[in-house]
């Protein structure tokens, strides 16, 4: 991953949790003491760090990942990438559907971005169905939050629900969102 993910990481922790929190994650994760934007990292790098937040904070991955994901929508991309944010989509539907777009627009920029991929179906007016396809595991509940934030900032809300994967022929992860 690249290294605006661990900075984006580190300022998350620091915020909510405090500098010392940070330095004892940095320690276990055996992780750089800073890191660079636009700069590729092994992903053991960003793993390493998630886990040993779970151990210092004390807190399950999956919230850790969820809370990364809105505070990487509404803190990271809608305040230093908000021309990108906006050019992809002028509403929550919109913006999910040219997301692929996006990411191969990044990628001109960042040869070794490995991106997850997202195909969205409307079901109906106010229900869409979601396949999520990503060669990284275990990033499911990041998502959920990168949705989270979404909502927040294109003021949708919405429920969430995981389609079982004997309901999923696909190689992905499928969710229907229901508009409220």
């Amino acid at each position: 991953m690249y290294g605006m993910v661990n900075k984006a990481i580190k300022e998350l922790v620091t915020e909510q949790f405090g500098a010392d929190k940070w330095d004892n994650i940095k320690l276990k994760a055996n992780a750089p003491d800073d890191f660079v934007g636009f700069q590729s990292y092994d992903d053991s790098i960003t793993y390493n760090l998630v886990g040993a937040a779970v151990e210092v904070l004390e807190i399950p991955a999956e919230k850790i990942l969820n809370a990364f994901g809105e505070y990487w929508v509404l803190k990271i991309a809608a305040q230093s990438y908000n021309d990108l944010m906006t050019s992809t989509g002028t509403g929550f539907v919109s913006f999910l559907e040219n997301i692929d777009g996006m990411h191969s627009r990044i990628k001109a920029t960042m040869p070794d971005l490995n991106p997850p991929s997202f195909r969205v179906k409307k079901i109906t007016d106010t229900k869409i169905q979601i396949d999520y396809f990503s060669s990284r595991a275990g990033l499911l509940p990041f998502v959920e939050g990168l949705l989270s934030g979404l909502g927040t900032y294109y003021n949708q809300k919405f429920t969430l629900t995981h389609i079982p994967k004997s309901e999923n022929p696909l190689p992905s992860e499928r969710m229907q969102l229901e508009f409220i």
